[in-house]
């Protein structure tokens, strides 16, 4: 009889809490193990359940990362030799995310030990149907469990991110969202309908937010807060380890802050929104005069990085408007830490040290120093798809594993 299949209710917990650590935290030392709550001896025991039963492995450095460099893993040594690390097996569950975005659909199939396996992008028409879409996607997974070996039957669940909030009680999305078709759908019941599988829908800086928390720059923090650059720009706010969504899902809409009451008139019917100064059209917009045509953002970026004088104002200004809405978050928020990610984060300190000067000058500084600001670590192609597996991945309520 395998272990997990007996033992008293108190070691079926122990075990449990155990999982449950390693789904939120990726590979965790014995001794991080520990400050869960658990004794060492009782850690010791559970581990030793787990490894004989096929759930969990000795696994050595610092674990797996999705994509770019990620910060140290929970419970590794700062210098020397790095403890062996205690994590999930992979094949015992895949999890889907999926961003729906602004002319793209991309898909990702992470194993449960937090390892991106396979990600894959296709263009499709902003006016396409959500039906159509998702009848894409669905033939999406299906190439991609065949890649990596998966069976449909061993996922555990879908992340789908949207690009606008999705209102907490009736799970429809709200008309801030920037793909008209979906405006007043619920993509989660949509989406289980399609696939056939258990899905979770959320906004895309929220799970891009959790993406840098589960692999990248924000590993191991509470509290922090993640702007995310694309059409619009807006904000991941992560309270005490989880992330904070609002009462109607519009938490983090920080293009909306007003930055100048008399400037341009914004989609969302404001005026001087942070969206009409420094979103990627409101930047490449002011380069007409000077270059006679209007670059991409990721042209501006490229040359701005060779010094060419008109693109590092323009991404200067914009860094400076970010600032502004930063600080007032700040005061607000408290963040130990404040990540940039998206389409302007390889501007780098070009935009970001504009940013932070312009926080600081408004921030109220009660005896402390402002928040670090930091590019973040994943990359832009994969940020919010992997995000979306990372929100299957660390709900052990609504997706279990088949580990008892």
């Amino acid at each position: 009889m395998s272990p997990l299949d007996s033992g008293s209710a108190q070691r079926s917990a122990n075990r449990s809490r155990v999982i449950h650590a390693l789904r939120q935290h990726g590979a965790m030392s014995r001794a991080a193990l520990a400050e869960i709550g658990l004794s060492r001896s009782t850690v010791a025991s559970v581990v030793g359940e787990l490894i004989e039963a096929g759930a969990v492995a000795e696994i050595g450095g610092d674990g797996p990362r999705p994509a770019g460099n990620g910060a140290a893993r929970n419970g590794a040594a700062k210098a020397g030799r790095p403890p062996t690390l205690i994590g999930l097996k992979g094949g015992l569950g895949a999890a889907i995310g999926v961003e729906i975005g602004n002319g793209i659909v991309r898909i990702a199939v992470c194993d449960v030990a937090q390892e991106l396996l396979r990600h894959e992008a296709v263009q499709v028409d902003e006016q396409t149907s959500p039906e159509d879409t998702l009848l894409l996607v669905d033939r999406l997974i299906d190439g991609l469990l065949e890649q990596t070996g998966f069976r449909r039957d061993e996922v555990i669940g879908v992340g789908v991110a949207m690009p606008g909030p999705i209102q907490r009680r009736t799970g429809l999305t709200g008309r801030a969202c920037t793909l008209k078709p979906w405006v007043g759908l619920d993509p989660r019941l949509l989406a289980e309908h399609v696939l056939g599988l258990p899905v979770h829908a959320g906004n895309d800086a929220n799970l891009a937010a959790l993406a840098e928390m589960t692999w990248g720059a924000a590993r191991g923090l509470r509290d922090y807060a993640y702007i995310y650059t694309a059409t619009g720009i807006g904000a991941g706010f992560v309270m005490d380890g989880r992330l904070y969504v609002g009462a109607n899902g519009t938490a983090g809409e920080i293009g909306h802050t007003t930055i100048n009451e008399d400037g341009l008139v914004c989609a969302c019917g404001g005026r001087g929104c942070l969206n009409t100064l420094a979103n990627p059209d409101a930047i490449t917009d002011q380069l007409w005069q000077s270059h006679g045509r209007r670059p991409s953002i990721g042209e501006v970026i490229a040359l701005a990085h060779e010094g060419d004088a008109g693109c590092r104002r323009v991404l200067a200004d914009a860094g400076r408007h970010i600032g502004v809405a930063m600080a007032n978050m700040y005061n607000l928020l408290d963040p130990e830490l404040i990540v940039l990610g998206g389409s302007l984060a390889p501007a780098g300190d070009i935009l970001i040290e504009p940013l932070r000067q312009s926080m600081m000058r408004r921030a109220i500084h009660a005896g402390e120093a402002v928040p670090d600001v930091v590019a973040g670590e994943i990359g832009i192609d994969v940020v919010v798809v992997v995000g979306a597996a990372a929100a299957v991945l660390r709900d052990a309520t609504r997706f279990p594993l088949p580990v008892r």
